[in-house]
């Protein structure tokens, strides 16, 4: 039944290796996925814009709905900003990843669960798991997979740049996934700590 925490900065391959650990059969969520569900609240969405500024609020056919590239664009570029729009999020996410690990081992007490959480360390989150994992490759790779992905150079860096640096992030994992050797490499280590992880 570990509950397992797994991060790494943008572009290192976070997501590719929740698939992998989803694949041999872990639970696996996503604070991504919750944070984007949580910004179709408009209650959420008023709070944020009372940040940024009422500009990132734009109105859809049926709701309210947020400008995330507006967004972005405020708060890597106003560390300020950013940590403000952070304390309204964290407690929500943090909250959602409770509520879902109880659930799913009140179902399955011998769950292996994988949660992919960005800012693990930043916001504080290494409580929640009994195991860390740190996702890593070498800056160059991460920058091509981004701007493969559409963002400008500059964006991609001024995002890196926001998070902790990942040689800090290596040294309090429990785990290290080395991302730099293809997508078999990379399935090898997940496979190897998976079977570490896995209850008997």
């Amino acid at each position: 039944m570990p509950i397992i925490g797994l991060t790494g900065n943008f572009g290192m391959g976070k997501s590719t290796v929740l698939m992998l650990f989803n694949k041999l059969g872990a639970f696996t969520l996503s604070a991504d996925q919750f944070v984007n569900k949580m910004l179709e609240a408009p209650e959420i969405i008023r709070k944020i814009a009372r940040v940024l500024g009422a500009d990132i609020m734009l109105d859809g056919p049926d709701n309210l709905y947020i400008d995330k590239k507006r967004v972005a664009d405020i708060i890597f570029n106003d560390p300020r900003k950013r940590k403000a729009v952070e304390k309204i999020i964290h407690p929500l996410v943090l909250k959602r990843i409770k509520q879902s690990t109880s659930e799913l081992l009140t179902d399955d007490p011998s769950a292996t669960i994988v949660v992919e959480v960005p800012l693990l360390f930043e916001a504080g989150y290494t409580r929640l798991f009994d195991k860390t994992i740190v996702v890593f490759c070498n800056r160059d790779a991460a920058l091509s997979r981004l701007t493969g992905k559409g963002y400008s150079r500059s964006e991609a860096v001024k995002i890196m740049r926001a998070q902790m640096p990942i040689a800090e992030k290596k040294k309090l994992a429990d785990f290290l996934i080395d991302n730099n050797n293809g997508l078999k490499n990379t399935g090898s280590q997940v496979k190897k700590i998976f079977k570490d992880l896995s209850p008997a």
